[in-house]
């Protein structure tokens, strides 16, 4: 069975850390981090070694598929919306994740928009978005306004929207 498999069938047992030397606290609070997806990796080993777990083979990796096929979906799609037209594309192997996640958000629609969100983090394409489409505020206003309150769950879009072109004017000027 996969570690996931056995830490969630060990949780499943009443006060499975009695024999273990872990304390309650630490117990619940593994428990609690390894449900919401936030337990190390090293920390489920170690808590299943010491709960009498012993790894039957050694783990097997192999490159994420489905991101690359992601990937290369999405930038099929970008083509056939000629979001590449001043570039030759055949001679390009790898894009930008930063080129690939502003075309992906200027160019295509929210189903693909999703798909970037499997292949990104959020935090990563947020900062892209603040630093390609928000510094041009005036241009993409609408877009800026959508994507502030469906992607980025900022509440008030307008304010935020005004607050960061304040804040880039104010950069410009002290530039200057």
């Amino acid at each position: 069975m996969t570690t996931e498999q056995a830490l969630h069938r060990l949780f499943k047992e009443r006060a499975w850390w009695k024999d273990s030397g872990i304390n309650e606290s630490s117990a619940r609070s593994c428990k609690k981090r390894f449900l919401e997806g936030r337990l190390e990796i090293e920390t489920q080993i170690r808590i299943l070694t010491t709960c009498g777990y012993s790894l039957v083979q050694e783990m097997q990796w192999g490159k994420d598929l489905i991101k690359d096929q992601l990937y290369k979906f999405l930038i099929n799609r970008l083509h056939q919306e000629h979001a590449f037209w001043p570039y030759d594309i055949s001679g390009i192997n790898q894009i930008p994740d930063d080129v690939l996640i502003e075309k992906v958000l200027l160019h295509l629609d929210i189903d693909d928009i999703k798909i970037l969100f499997k292949l990104y983090p959020k935090t990563k394409i947020q900062r892209v978005w603040k630093d390609k489409m928000l510094a041009q505020e005036p241009l993409y206003h609408g877009l800026n306004r959508l994507y502030s309150f469906l992607l980025f769950d900022i509440k008030h879009p307008d304010r935020y929207i005004r607050y960061y072109k304040n804040k880039r004017y104010k950069q410009v000027i002290c530039k200057v």
